[in-house]
């Protein structure tokens, strides 16, 4: 795990942009598989994109997924889809084909599954397990990431790609990678911005490898994550 601490929130996220923009580089011209997460930080990050990278990435490249999503309908405010739609592809005229959207409409157990084969089919590895290029993961203030809670540490050893979970507190459904097919992506991108953080962050960068928080055992097991945040935070 690579920490690196930035002066502001827009610098955290210029940090992870380009470390994206050079793994991207690497790839040539071959589609480039990305999962994208949700909330209040994708948007930031959706915003930035727009404002500074519209020339500088190469959009046609990419192949957008996500790491998790709301069971609900693609036009409901709490849609990961829905915002990334609005403030990203829509502006940019991503092509709908680059485009594979969690269909959180639909009944969970047959999405989860059917989403799981979906991925399966685009990306390489089908054999085994697929491997995204890279995945931008956030961490809640309870530990968190992607869909994966404390009360869920099932998830984080599930063999399939994709599971229901159930959000501890609202009962809400959602749709979630598994940590095993997190942890076969090359590269996982982590921003972590804003002072609610702190403290959590603080916890899962010095967890230790059995720690109960789903956010510390990915980071611990990762083979390769790097955390991009505005706190001030460090390495016992």
């Amino acid at each position: 795990m690579r920490l690196k601490v930035l002066g502001s929130a827009e610098d955290a996220l210029r940090a992870m942009t380009e470390q994206l923009i050079e793994k991207m580089n690497m790839r040539g011209i071959s589609p480039f598989h990305l999962a994208l997460s949700g909330a209040g930080t994708a948007q930031q990050m959706f915003g930035l994109w727009i404002r500074e990278y519209r020339e500088k990435i190469k959009w046609e490249q990419l192949r957008f997924y996500w790491v998790d999503e709301r069971c609900v309908s693609p036009d409901d405010e709490e849609s990961n889809f829905k915002h990334a739609d609005e403030l990203l592809f829509r502006p940019l005229d991503i092509p709908h084909a680059h485009v594979h959207r969690i269909h959180g409409e639909r009944e969970p157990e047959v999405e989860a599954e059917h989403y799981s084969e979906l991925v399966k089919w685009e990306l390489p590895g089908y054999a085994s397990c697929p491997r995204f290029d890279a995945i931008i993961l956030g961490i809640g203030e309870d530990g968190h990431t992607a869909s994966i809670f404390p009360s869920t540490p099932e998830l984080l050893t599930a063999k399939c790609c994709y599971k229901v979970s159930q959000h501890p507190e609202s009962g809400q459904k959602r749709i979630t990678m598994t940590g095993s097919l997190i942890l076969n992506a090359k590269l996982l991108l982590i921003p972590v911005l804003g002072n609610a953080k702190t403290s959590i962050l603080q916890r899962v960068i010095n967890a230790e490898e059995n720690s109960v928080l789903p956010a510390a055992y990915i980071i611990n097991h990762a083979p390769e994550a790097m955390i991009f945040t505005d706190l001030q935070v460090s390495l016992e």
